[in-house]
């Protein structure tokens, strides 16, 4: 556990190790969820770094679609 602050207009500043855990760099993507009143913080992978990652599944253009609308509207909500 770690902690970190809140600027004047809502910046998030997570510390150096929760940083470096995540491989956060700056001006890195990330998304942010809220599960069961607790801020979740991802980061959002590069393509490169995408492609790189183990392959654990195949699918389908149309299941790949449906599959991206449904995270889509989670983030609607």
């Amino acid at each position: 556990m770690a902690e970190g602050v809140v600027g004047k207009r809502g910046e998030l500043y997570p510390p150096k190790e929760i940083r470096e855990i995540l491989k956060l760099k700056s001006g890195q993507k990330v998304i942010f969820r809220v599960e069961e009143g607790k801020l979740i913080v991802e980061p959002v992978l590069s393509i490169r770094d995408a492609l790189k990652m183990k392959k654990f599944t195949k699918t389908t253009v149309k299941d790949f679609q449906k599959e991206r609308e449904e995270i889509l509207n989670e983030f609607v909500r």
